[in-house]
């Protein structure tokens, strides 16, 4: 399967998602900051894209956050979707 599609990457990328939102950027405006096209970023926030850590990295400083402190967000995600009970 697709990792992309996993339900670890859905957490990691709403933690993303979250960012941006709180830093009043919109998906246009972080593009043009990284560089990108607007469609880079929504494929990214849709699950259609991976993100590397050299992006992650970029986006972090453009949405005005410590990149590992972004992380440790999202690694907490992580650690609570494996803590989550399996049905």
């Amino acid at each position: 399967p697709n990792p992309v599609f996993s339900p670890a990457y859905d957490r990691a990328r709403a933690v993303l998602l979250r960012a941006r939102r709180r830093s009043g950027l919109s998906q246009r405006d972080l593009a043009r900051a990284l560089g990108k096209a607007n469609s880079h970023v929504t494929r990214i926030e849709r699950g259609q894209r991976r993100i590397d850590l050299i992006e992650f990295h970029a986006m972090a400083q453009v949405l005005g956050r410590d990149p590992v402190e972004l992380f440790s967000e999202v690694a907490a995600e992580l650690l609570r979707l494996e803590a989550a009970p399996t049905e």
